[in-house]
């Protein structure tokens, strides 16, 4: 066994931990960040879009770390912007999601990460609410990481959990959790013909300077009108499924459907089983498009390596977001960033999707104590294990909150490791001071209240 030491420990490589190691580095601070896939960059490394830029209103309230990967992209070739929608949405962002693994991967060592792939947590060290070190599993045995600040990005609260923290899981009255899903990767397609058969609204439309040439870059709708199909061969357990699809290229698409329900992504049992189950999932529903949808005839499929969670713990924070903060559209004294993307319900028993508008401007902030659990003191949980009800899960989950999170629990963890103080002891005004100079808050999207809850 042998130790390292650092002065911020990022625990996840997904999308919010990307955006904290890399913020905790730029402020100066010794990072590491352990992952447990071989790669980083999480969730959007499939292809699933950036949600969510902009409100329902127009005005943009995510920037930051996250803006400036959409600007990378977008010099890459891996993105087209903000494009308008118009439907649930404002506005969508779609990615490509190899070349977000690889702007990930660069981010990180521009930085100066240390990033360690193919590592488990398996415990912690922790006294009195002050976690000591973090027990890592790699090639060869145990490692213990120590830290001066610790960033839980696990989006399972991993750590925070081990050292203390309490945590619920799933709807409060059944315990229910949202389904489990992969997206399929479609290559050779006609993603006009594919709209025009399937949309249920107009196209998120956009170009490229290698397509000058205006095509489909999102949209969604239903399966209906191969009900019988479906049914007959056990496509999917009901009628009317929904199927949302995204890009940034004229011949390649990204369709989210699949589902699998019952399962707790905090058991890697039946984790194992369920990723078994959605790749079988993966085939069927493949053979499926090419063989009725138009656009689909000449292509050829590739299922997402892992399966993508969206619910597990969510950690008993400092404060909780409510059900009320999202209809609502709460604004916090202590706001580190705005969550603007509507509440996101994919149904615990059917996997389908619903959505639920955020009130007042169409965003709401995210308190800093929402990421602060309570009984232990030198750590910041970032991304879906924040501390909300599940209702409000379904807005916070989504990775434009996730890059926002995952950038202030950086700048904060580096500002409590350079003071050798507790995350409990920050400075919030301090810390706001430092996200508005680099770029977090815009304008006005950072304001002081009076109607907050305490």
């Amino acid at each position: 066994m042998y130790e390292m030491d650092c002065d911020v420990l990022v625990i996840g490589g997904g999308v919010t931990g990307v955006a904290a190691a890399t913020a905790a580095a730029r402020n100066g601070a010794k990072t590491i960040l352990i992952e447990s896939k071989p790669f980083v960059g999480g969730n959007a490394t499939t292809g699933l879009c950036l949600h969510n830029f902009i409100t329902k209103l127009g005005r943009q309230v995510v920037f930051g770390i996250a803006q400036e990967m959409v600007d990378r992209l977008v010099m890459m070739g891996g993105a087209v912007g903000h494009i308008p929608y118009g439907t649930f949405v404002h506005s969508v962002t779609p990615v490509d999601g190899e070349l977000f693994r690889v702007l990930s991967t660069e981010l990180l060592d521009e930085a100066g990460v240390i990033v360690l792939l193919g590592s488990n947590v398996v415990g912690t060290e922790s006294e009195r609410g002050n976690i000591k070190g973090v027990k890592v599993a790699v090639k060869g045995g145990i490692r213990t990481i120590r830290a001066k600040a610790y960033i839980d990005a696990s989006g399972d609260a991993d750590v925070a959990v081990s050292a203390g923290a309490n945590y619920t899981k799933g709807d409060q009255s059944t315990g229910k959790m949202q389904p489990v899903s992969m997206v399929l990767r479609s290559y050779g397609t006609n993603n006009q013909e594919i709209a025009d058969a399937i949309a249920v609204s107009k196209p998120a439309m956009a170009t490229r300077s290698d397509h000058p040439e205006p095509f489909p870059v999102y949209f969604n709708g239903t399966f209906s009108k191969w009900n019988d199909i479906i049914l007959e061969n056990n496509i999917f357990p009901n009628k009317d499924h929904k199927v949302f699809f995204n890009t940034v290229w004229p011949n390649h698409i990204n369709v989210n459907t699949s589902a699998v329900i019952g399962v707790d992504g905090t058991d890697p049992l039946a984790l194992s089983r369920a990723t078994v189950e959605l790749t079988k999932q993966m085939y069927r529903i493949s053979q499926f498009l090419k063989d009725n949808v138009p656009g689909f005839q000449n292509a050829y499929f590739v299922p997402s390596a892992f399966a993508g969670v969206r619910e597990t713990r969510r950690i008993e924070g400092l404060y909780e977001i409510s059900d009320e903060d999202c209809i609502a559209g709460r604004k916090f004294e202590d706001t580190i960033g705005q969550v603007c993307f509507p509440v996101d319900i994919h149904d615990p028993d059917t996997g389908q999707a619903h959505f639920y508008e955020i009130g007042d401007d169409g965003a709401f902030d995210i308190p800093f104590r929402a990421m602060v659990p309570k009984y232990v003191d030198n750590v910041i949980v970032a991304g879906r294990c924040i501390s909300t009800t599940s209702f409000a899960l379904g807005a916070t989950r989504n990775m434009a909150p996730c890059l926002v999170m995952g950038q202030s629990a950086g700048v904060a963890a580096a500002i409590a490791a350079h003071n050798n103080e507790l995350i409990t002891e920050l400075d919030i005004q301090k810390l706001q001071g430092k996200l508005e100079e680099q770029g977090v808050f815009l304008g006005d999207s950072k304001k002081k209240v009076t109607n907050s809850p305490h």
